[in-house]
């Protein structure tokens, strides 16, 4: 992206922020929420990371989750999929949900959450729980990554956070088949089963891409009684949808503030209801 499309792009998320800020703390968000509701996606909650691409400064953190509670209805993952289910309303609802198991997730987020009332749900990567192995992601960044132990992730469901598995290895499910994607995706359920004690209902692929879950592993997923498959490449969750293509959207260094994650998801709501025509371009 050249510097003058940058300076565009800034100025145009820029632009969100101060809408959403009209919009939000005048209350005419209620005019123009659409029917959908959201699934927002965190990964790691650190200061020391916080211009990585997956991470958020504590600061950034507690500033969602405010503005989360301020002007929508958390529900829990569970929550969502009953709404799903009875086709009721989901207007102005909110769902919190972490990826991959950091050890940040229980020192920090689930601190910040349990202050304010909030639920959440965490997907763990079962195979990283408790070890010294570093992602290529951090690797490539410098960072050495830091897991939960198992004694965290217990802690996690005793405090009432819903779990999930995200697979053994965190494998891209778009190029993995047969029976190493059916070890993945049945192992990692078995392990959290297991050291949990909780039966564990709820499964995100790595990486969240479009095409990195194929037809075939997300039937496993179905197979094995697991009740999702959520994506992780942006968009709302209108009625009807199939709990197996649910959509989450990152909280990345793109949006410039609460405000503006706010004003594009309204934005995607608009382009998914009939007849919709708005879109979030920036």
């Amino acid at each position: 992206m050249s510097m003058k499309s940058s300076l565009r792009a800034l100025a145009a998320r820029t632009v969100k922020h101060v809408m959403g800020m009209v919009l939000y703390r005048t209350g005419l968000y209620r005019l123009v929420m659409p029917n959908c509701a959201i699934v927002a996606l965190f990964h790691r909650v650190d200061d020391r990371h916080g211009s990585n691409e997956i991470s958020c400064t504590v600061r950034k953190f507690t500033d969602f989750c405010d503005f989360f509670k301020k002007y929508y209805k958390v529900i829990s993952y569970g929550e969502l999929l009953e709404k799903l289910d009875r086709g009721e309303e989901l207007r102005g609802h909110l769902v919190i949900t972490f990826d991959d198991g950091y050890r940040d997730n229980r020192e920090v987020a689930a601190v910040e959450l349990r202050k304010r009332g909030l639920t959440a749900c965490f997907f763990i990567i079962s195979g990283f729980v408790g070890t010294d192995h570093v992602s290529w992601w951090d690797a490539e960044e410098g960072i050495k990554s830091q897991w939960m132990s198992w004694d965290d992730v217990r802690a996690l469901g005793e405090q009432g956070f819903e779990l999930g598995c995200h697979t053994v290895n965190h494998l891209d499910l778009g190029k993995v088949h047969g029976a190493e994607a059916q070890w993945e995706i049945e192992e990692s359920k078995r392990k959290l089963e297991a050291e949990t004690g909780k039966k564990i209902p709820y499964f995100s692929y790595p990486y969240g891409g479009i095409d990195q879950c194929t037809e075939e592993n997300r039937q496993r997923v179905r197979d094995l009684g697991l009740r999702t498959c959520p994506s992780a490449y942006g968009g709302v969750v209108p009625p009807a949808t199939d709990p197996f293509y649910i959509k989450r959207t990152s909280i990345s260094q793109w949006y410039v503030s609460p405000y503006h994650f706010g004003v594009d998801m309204m934005l995607l709501g608009r382009r998914e209801e009939p007849n919709g025509n708005l879109e979030a371009t920036a």
